[in-house]
């Protein structure tokens, strides 16, 4: 019986340090390094191709919005290389 009690206790303490956030995860300092890019784009498709000069993995944007939010998002520079989508598909980002 004392075994079980024992066991009890340290399965709980254990669970118990398991479970709590490590030191400067709390929400607030999780929502410091997050960027607020919340900006609503809208629903116009106007699609821009935008890449980062190399030419290569160019990414298809809804708008100009749309893609300036993606880089708030990502820290990625991208300039936009054409108007349209890009060449050979891969999808659109509309959000």
């Amino acid at each position: 019986m004392k075994f079980a009690l024992v066991l009890f206790v340290v399965l709980a303490l254990t669970l118990e340090s398991m479970c709590m956030p490590s030191k400067g995860s709390t929400k607030a300092a999780l929502n410091k390094t997050k960027k607020d890019c919340g900006t609503d784009c809208g629903e116009v498709y106007k699609p821009v191709c935008a890449g980062d000069g190399s030419g290569k993995n160019n990414k298809s944007f809804g708008n100009e919005c749309v893609l300036n939010k993606y880089i708030c998002e990502s820290g990625n520079q991208l300039k936009i290389v054409s108007q349209g989508e890009c060449p050979g598909g891969g999808g659109v980002r509309l959000q």
